[in-house]
């Protein structure tokens, strides 16, 4: 009899934090994984600061894997807007051809951004789909996202905006109780500039990526 009424009782308390679950409107939680990006860089010319030469740009040669990790809210259920923040890890390898050499180079690019989506999505049982703007702030070499972030919330907001990077990520999720797993396309819209190559050079180039991650809802 004891253990009958101990089953009861464990089996209401589950039901009713599954009801609990069902009618929350808001969500937060974390989520990381990999980045498999490449660096759109094609028609371009790298110019050395100082210099009359430039090197030009030969082709795309392969993606860099890199990781993410970060947070998010979720505001709704069946259709709902989920702002994230990010860290990033992106890149990609190129060839350039260099002034008076017939001989290609390889050129390995590795940066990190803060990145924040706006997401807009809708719900069809467990599987989830999201589309939105993000933007990007590029992160210091060696810097912490605490860092990064203080940095730029204690400037001018006008400044962090001339900073910032602008583009998308759009995917399909899959949503098992608090346990969830996205794969998302990403593209810029403007240039990522002045990253430092070999010798000082500086270049403008746009990302693209997909994405895979795991996330895990806390609350």
């Amino acid at each position: 009899m004891k253990k009958a009424i101990l089953a009861f009782l464990v089996l209401s308390a589950a039901l009713q934090a599954n009801a609990q679950f069902n009618r929350k409107l808001v969500f937060v939680g974390v989520r990381g994984g990999a980045n498999f990006s490449q660096l759109q860089t094609e028609g371009l010319s790298i110019t050395r600061p100082g210099a009359s030469v430039q090197d030009f740009f030969k082709n795309n040669s392969g993606n860099r894997t890199g990781y993410v990790v970060g947070a998010y809210a979720r505001i709704g259920r069946k259709l709902f807007i989920q702002p994230e923040i990010l860290l990033s890890s992106k890149g990609g390898t190129f060839e350039i051809l260099k002034s008076g050499s017939s001989t290609p180079v390889n050129v390995d690019v590795k940066f990190s951004q803060i990145d924040i989506p706006v997401l807009v999505g809708f719900k069809l049982g467990p599987l989830r789909f999201n589309a939105g703007p993000m933007a990007s702030l590029n992160v210091a070499q060696g810097s912490q996202l605490g860092d990064a972030l203080k940095v730029y919330s204690s400037q001018n907001i006008n400044k962090t905006i001339e900073q910032a990077t602008f583009g998308y990520q759009a995917g399909i999720g899959l949503d098992i109780r608090s346990f969830n797993i996205d794969f998302r396309y990403e593209s810029g819209f403007s240039n990522i500039s002045q990253l430092n190559l070999q010798n000082n050079a500086q270049f403008n180039s746009k990302v693209s990526l997909f994405q895979l991650t795991a996330g895990f809802t806390l609350f």
